[in-house]
């Protein structure tokens, strides 16, 4: 996912392709109303039940009956950090608290 508005393709399929640099390819996706489409499939209103046992969440249908939200315990490395800011791929509701705040932050808090 890009945030800002320029970015350049570099790969093999390019007349201007550098090999000295990575591969780059860009696909745009034109999607709308996905709010609307996401409130048309079907969402959890009834029997929750937690279980122990082994699911393989790729072998689950799109269309099942039954659907699954995981909890997990995961690892994932500082170093990926920054080439992850414009799409965090392990986002997490957590209170942060002023001293971790940037200097620019702290003035503008109080």
């Amino acid at each position: 996912m890009i945030s800002h508005r320029y970015t350049e393709a570099n790969n093999a399929y390019l007349p201007i392709y550098d090999s000295s640099l990575p591969n780059i390819y860009i696909i745009h996706l034109d999607a709308n109303d996905l709010y609307g489409w996401a409130m048309s499939q079907n969402l959890p209103t009834h029997g929750f039940s937690w279980t122990d046992e082994y699911v393989n969440f790729m072998d689950v249908p799109d269309d099942s009956d039954i659907g699954y939200i995981f909890e997990v315990d995961l690892e994932y490395p500082g170093e990926l950090h920054d080439s992850h800011n414009c799409y965090p791929l392990a986002p997490e509701k957590i209170e942060v608290s002023v001293s971790v705040l940037k200097i620019l932050l702290k003035n503008l808090v109080f």
